[in-house]
């Protein structure tokens, strides 16, 4: 059976990297486990084929996702931006 998932990098902590599975909960990855050019932000295809005596996992960096995830992004930043009335917060 074959089942695919999706991480979202957010940080590299020494041989650790911190990953978001499928949008939902954190997990510590070991950062030999990934594919040597991942970055922070960056989308991994997961794909999972499970057998009985074997398990294929197959991490690639899905770089066409991680486009278009810093471009939604940038556009949230720019609409924050619009309403930022600037100066100072007072409290």
């Amino acid at each position: 059976m074959k089942e695919t998932h999706r991480f979202i990098v957010d940080r590299h902590e020494e041989a650790l990297t911190v990953v978001e599975v499928d949008g939902t909960v954190f997990l510590d990855v070991p950062r030999w486990l990934l594919p040597g050019a991942t970055r922070a932000d960056d989308v991994l295809v997961v794909t999972v084929e499970a057998g009985a005596d074997r398990t294929v996992v197959t991490l690639e960096r899905d770089t066409a996702a991680t486009a278009r995830a810093q471009a939604d992004a940038a556009a949230a930043v720019r609409r924050l931006k619009r309403r930022d009335p600037g100066g100072d917060v007072r409290l």
